[in-house]
């Protein structure tokens, strides 16, 4: 079930403290309407009572979908501290199971580390992708574009909205504006392709070793192989 608490806060405009009810779980099969709150950015906002400016609060959310037998746990964090993030999932999973009654499947969990990350992990499972294999893709395409797609200060999200039968549809977001820039385009046939090859008990343990989870991050990985620069672009929180 959806569940809120209470939160003390304070209007980042003009410094007003005041306390609000916010979502810590959301359940879509029971709350249908959140799903759509959350995809319009309105999850979560709180209106000042002092200045009336609309924010959003970040907190740890719960989204779960009985009906696709998944769990997304938002824990907003920057990816610097996603060794953090995932220790604090890992803590999550284990109050979960010990809450969940024995017997019926278990739904499958996943790790996010913002709000732009949940939607798009919600939009690849209810699209039937596999999350593992997108961020593999994502892997490539940065690997063949590095010169204009660098990871430390881009990062690629899937669209789910222009996405067909014949192509994946990813876009470039720069992580310092937020602005939404070039659509880079994935055959599907390429996908399945993939996927077909990593059915494979050897593959698929190659794809496990370069994306162990519980957080997947292309950007990730590619920014602890790389090698140190000087120069080298601060991490946009």
């Amino acid at each position: 079930m959806s569940s809120r608490s209470t939160h003390n806060i304070a209007c980042p405009r003009c410094g007003f403290a005041q306390s609000a009810e916010i979502y810590d779980a959301v359940n879509v099969r029971d709350d249908p309407g959140l799903r759509e709150e959350l995809m319009a950015n309105r999850l979560n906002q709180v209106v000042c009572e002092a200045c009336g400016f609309r924010f959003r609060i970040d907190a740890p959310l719960l989204y779960h979908d009985p009906a696709r037998r998944f769990l997304i746990w938002l824990q907003p964090a920057p990816e610097s501290e996603a060794d953090a993030a995932e220790r604090a999932f890992r803590a999550a999973v284990e109050r979960l199971q010990r809450a969940r009654p024995d017997g019926g499947p278990q739904p499958v969990l996943h790790l996010v580390l913002d709000r732009i990350e949940l939607v798009e992990r919600i939009f690849l499972l209810e699209a039937g992708l596999d999350p593992r294999l997108i961020e593999y893709v994502k892997h490539a395409i940065f690997t063949k574009n590095l010169a204009r797609l660098d990871p430390a200060q881009k990062r690629l999200l899937f669209n789910a909205q222009d996405s067909d039968a014949e192509n994946l549809v990813f876009v470039v977001q720069d992580l310092a504006s937020r602005k939404l820039e070039t659509v880079i385009h994935y055959r599907r046939e390429a996908y399945e392709a993939l996927r077909e090859m990593f059915d494979d008990d050897a593959e698929t343990a190659r794809l496990f070793e370069l994306f162990p989870g519980p957080y997947l991050s292309a950007r990730r990985l590619l920014r602890e192989s790389a090698p140190p620069t000087a120069d080298a672009a601060p991490e946009s929180p």
